[in-house]
């Protein structure tokens, strides 16, 4: 049986927590569905770091479980961080060691019993939780974000404080740094540990400001310090540091540099006049008072107008407006004509006939049958003495034409697109892949190769005839049955008419100009109407809107076919992609998001 080890807030320490705890939890779910749609608009990690790892890391795993104290030591390189979260834990559960950058992966001390209520992968979501074996695990290389952790054997810890050791926040070893973050999101409380060369540091002053944006209550740790010498001067680092990133600590304590005391473990960390100690005042937290100033600072931070959340969500709206306006300009100006020949006759006279076969009667489909055969005689007799071209032929020549007609139109196309990259700035940095760095010539190659294999009739034509036929079929029944009609009474009469002309054709006439007149005239007229299509032609008149619908449907599905293989040749995905950017902005979540967080910031509001 699966234990849940999610608790009823309503009857927690905290019941505050309870109400904010669904609307971050969907918060957090529709931010992940989003997360892919600020991937593709490129939306700057900057935008996001301040409040993503406080939404994940502290809000949504810490939000729905009993309220624990997370203390956690941060600082720049070589100021003893080991050495001060060991003492806290007291036992050296992370080696200290005098080279800088050492510790590679935070070590987190729990109190007895806490891995099984709440398991680590949990508590720090961000992480993949590792079992403590030696006080050198925290220096281990290791790709993964990794958190070394142990439980304290004493029973000495408070059941309600988690102590952690982390990587430096300011060391040559980038992935430290963001594991450092994640520690510090995840905290309540930091222990800065600082010295005389790493109090104001750039990296190390941002750290800090982001710990105290986010209302965490600080304690500083001015270490290695000359005392009682450096004493004043290190009250005015501290009133540097506090300056530079706004906070205002609980406490202070001043350390002595005596590496062989902090080596036995015998060297205290005590206030400036050594009568407050660090772990006592540990023990003296108020922990639920710190525990919702820490949360409610975090949810701020993740609900602020210009740095959290809706500043996110406005970026995502912001860049797909401007896609959209890409899209208009390339709509608006980049507009080709291509002069295609008129649709073959055939191809869509052969669409309505598959479409009418199955509704012909038995008779008119036995005749037909025999006199298909003698139209094919006729037509092989007209092409072979000039008169008439097969299908085959006919098709060759069209597609002929119509490549012809499409290699002038993406020259055309290609044109425009280069005048509108060098005008704007945005397209050029989108097209200047597609045009600079490859060979164009290999664009008429391919298009010549597209064309070649490209169907005549698409299914997408296919489907549109049919329904177009059977609409027309519903609509007026009695034509359709006048077809039929026609159709067998073709089928009947023409035995006499069709044998007579290709009889009288085929043995009145030598291989003159006559013959080739008469056949002619003969095959221009009649060689389809051996097939019933003749009995078509007799209502061509009441089906002409139908007939008109039907050649121009295909010439608009061949246009839309064609634009495609002109796009894919030159273009690739890239307008697919342009189409997905200018959409981003109107998603449906984006609105919820936004009522999310109107309804966190009411919630947080009434109860401060």
């Amino acid at each position: 049986m699966e234990v849940s080890h999610e608790v009823d807030l309503r009857h927690s320490e905290c019941p505050l927590f309870f109400a904010w705890a669904f609307d971050v939890q969907r918060l957090c779910e529709i931010t992940r569905l989003l997360e892919p749609t600020a991937e593709l608009l490129k939306i700057s990690e900057n935008v996001s770091r301040s409040w993503r790892g406080l939404l994940f890391s502290k809000l949504e795993p810490q939000l729905t479980r009993k309220p624990v104290l997370v203390v956690a030591v941060c600082g720049g390189t070589n100021t003893g961080k080991s050495f001060v979260a060991n003492y806290l834990a007291g036992t050296s559960m992370s080696r200290s060691v005098p080279e800088a950058a050492r510790t590679l992966h935070p070590v987190a001390s729990l109190p007895q019993g806490m891995s099984v209520t709440m398991p680590v992968h949990e508590l720090f979501p961000g992480f993949v939780p590792f079992r403590w074996s030696s006080d050198s695990d925290a220096i281990q290389e290791c790709d993964e974000h990794r958190i070394v952790w142990r439980e304290d054997e004493t029973g000495r810890q408070s059941q309600r404080l988690i102590i952690l050791d982390t990587p430096d926040v300011d060391g040559p070893l980038r992935e430290n740094w963001r594991r450092a973050e994640l520690v510090r999101d995840s905290a309540d409380v930091i222990v800065a540990v600082l010295t005389q060369q790493k109090y104001n540091d750039a990296a190390v002053r941002e750290f800090f400001a982001a710990a105290g944006a986010a209302h965490k209550e600080v304690l500083i740790v001015f270490n290695m310090l000359s005392l009682p010498e450096q004493q004043e001067t290190a009250i005015g680092w501290l009133s540097t540091f506090r300056m530079e990133t706004g906070i205002e600590p609980l406490a202070v304590y001043m350390v002595p540099w005596n590496r062989s005391a902090a080596d036995s473990g015998t060297l205290r960390i005590c206030d400036a006049s050594a009568t407050r100690d660090i772990l006592r005042d540990l023990s003296e937290l108020e922990i639920d008072r710190i525990k919702i100033r820490s949360m409610k600072g975090s949810l701020a931070l993740v609900l602020d107008e210009s740095v959290g959340v809706p500043a996110w969500l406005e970026a995502i709206e912001s860049q797909s407006k401007q896609w959209q306006k890409i899209r208009q300009t390339i709509a608006n100006e980049v507009r080709v004509e291509v002069s295609l020949p008129p649709a073959p006759r055939e191809i869509i006279w052969n669409e309505i006939w598959e479409w009418l076969e199955p509704r012909r009667s038995s008779i008119d489909l036995k005749v037909s049958k025999v006199y298909s055969s003698l139209g094919r005689k006729i037509l092989w007799m007209g092409r072979k003495v000039g008169v008439l071209k097969s299908q085959e032929q006919k098709q060759e020549d069209f597609a002929a034409i119509e490549l012809d007609a499409l290699t002038k139109a993406m020259s055309d196309l290609v044109d425009r697109l280069d005048i509108l990259r060098t005008r704007s700035t945005q397209l050029h940095g989108i097209l200047n892949h597609a045009f600079v760095e490859v060979d164009r010539s290999d664009w008429y190659a391919d298009l010549e190769r597209r064309h070649k294999v490209l169907p005549l009739v698409s299914d997408d034509y296919r489907k549109f005839v049919r329904s177009e036929l059977d609409r027309y079929a519903k609509d007026n029944p009695g034509a359709i049955d006048f077809i039929k009609h026609l159709l067998t009474a073709a089928a009947v009469a023409r035995p006499v008419v069709t044998i007579g002309l290709f009889t009288a054709g085929a043995a009145g006439a030598a291989m003159g100009m006559g013959f080739v007149h008469h056949i002619g005239d003969i095959l221009v007229g009649t060689a389809t109407s051996l097939a019933g299509e003749g009995a078509i032609g007799l209502t061509a008149s009441s089906l002409k809107p139908l007939l008109e619908s039907l050649f121009a449907g295909w010439s608009s599905e061949r246009a839309r076919v064609l634009a495609r293989t002109l796009e894919e040749v030159v273009l690739g995905d890239l307008l697919t992609e342009i189409d997905q950017r200018a959409c981003c902005g109107s998603q449906s979540i984006l609105n919820e998001a936004r009522l999310l967080v109107r309804s966190l910031r009411e919630a947080s509001t009434h109860s401060m």
